[in-house]
């Protein structure tokens, strides 16, 4: 049964199924605003440098690596990965990495002119309380220096969101 005040907010809920999270703590979005340069065709940590939600304080944003209490997340993680001007993107990937366990990973091969690919990855993954998660980028270049592009003040390069969806 659910009671509703005359603004239409909700004032008390009875017994929802105990694996529903009511409080979804923690939840996570985080994003690149600077430029971050990578190795090329190595797998990099992407150290997101703007915190917009950290309800529980798990992203550790001079690492790159969150640390979520237990529960099941849905994770969405995206990126323009490519280099400076005047490059041929031979491939680029992203993946989450969850201990040392790679999941997720998306690989594109556009072998084109062009400065950066736009990639997208998401996955849902039950975590214990200590195991931790980063999104990794790689992308190799023919030449010029890989790297994540960061956009700007309020435009990303790259996001990662993560919430609980189960406790």
């Amino acid at each position: 049964m659910v009671t509703r005040l005359n603004n239409n907010s909700i004032s008390s809920i009875t017994a929802l199924p105990s694996a529903v999270a009511v409080n979804n703590d923690p939840i996570l979005s985080v994003g690149l605003t600077s430029t971050q340069n990578m190795s090329d065709n190595t797998w990099t940590t992407i150290v997101m440098d703007s915190e917009i939600l950290d309800a529980d304080g798990i992203y550790n944003n001079s690492t790159g690596v969150a640390t979520p209490t237990a529960g099941t997340y849905f994770m969405i993680f995206t990126a323009t990965i490519g280099g400076t001007n005047s490059n041929t993107i031979n491939d680029a990937g992203m993946k989450f990495l969850i201990g040392s366990t790679t999941y997720a990973e998306q690989v594109s091969n556009p072998n084109q002119s062009g400065q950066y690919e736009n990639m997208i990855t998401s996955f849902v993954h039950t975590f214990n309380g200590s195991t931790t998660v980063a999104c990794q980028g790689y992308v190799n270049v023919s030449s010029g220096t890989a790297n994540v592009y960061g956009g700007g003040s309020n435009r990303f390069g790259a996001t990662f969101q993560m919430f609980k969806v189960i406790t």
